[in-house]
């Protein structure tokens, strides 16, 4: 019972993931075909037919992995995607670009990182995973394991979401603040940590 609820969790959340990131690129899909063309991996007029192929294989195969139809091809075919971005990834961070990664849609927010690099093998892991229970029993839960398998899911999901913002909170966290006069000529500062004393001394 535990490997049945393992692979729904994997599945299901392995399958949202794909389904999040497809609908995110296909609410702005000339935005992310630039950035496509920022990967300089394709020749710049091919870039609607990869990103467009890429779209529609996200949605694809994160719908048939929510659904549980055809498991062992919907395995097969994450484990494609992600070793597709991955290789990008690391062909991207060899020749130093640090373009945005557009691994979720057109944002400009996360940039090509190792941690996106890492992720997209630890999702392909995931898709291995999946990939072996699938080979196994694929039989389904118990009625009253469905709810946390789900809840566990969403979990996974959230958590892939959320990694691209973590170098953004990292270099937010490292940075010093700094003090600048406002128009009201009080003393205000971007953010904490603050390295300057808030009691400086006074000269007599």
């Amino acid at each position: 019972m535990a490997s049945a609820v393992t692979y729904f969790v994997f599945r299901m959340g392995l399958g949202a993931v794909c389904l999040l990131a497809g609908l995110e690129k296909a609410r702005a899909p000339r935005e992310f075909f630039g950035g496509v063309r920022q990967y300089r991996l394709f020749p710049s007029r091919l870039a609607p037919v990869v990103g467009g192929l890429l779209i529609a294989a996200e949605l694809g195969v994160g719908l048939v992995l929510v659904t549980g139809l055809i498991p062992v091809v919907a395995a097969i075919g994450a484990i494609a995607l992600f070793g597709v971005f991955a290789a990008a990834l690391a062909i991207s961070l060899a020749r130093s670009n640090r373009a945005p990664c557009h691994c979720f849609g057109a944002s400009d927010v996360e940039t090509i990182s190792p941690l996106a690099l890492i992720r997209a093998l630890a999702l392909g892991g995931l898709a291995v995973a999946v990939l072996v229970f699938a080979f196994g029993d694929t039989s389904g839960i118990a009625r009253d394991d469905v709810l946390p398998a789900l809840l566990m899911a969403a979990g996974l999901v959230a958590l892939t979401r959320l990694s691209g913002l973590f170098p953004l909170a990292w270099s937010f966290l490292r940075s010093e603040a700094t003090f600048y006069p406002t128009p009201t000529r009080r003393v205000s500062f971007r953010h904490q940590p603050l390295s300057v004393p808030l009691y400086p001394r006074q000269e007599r």
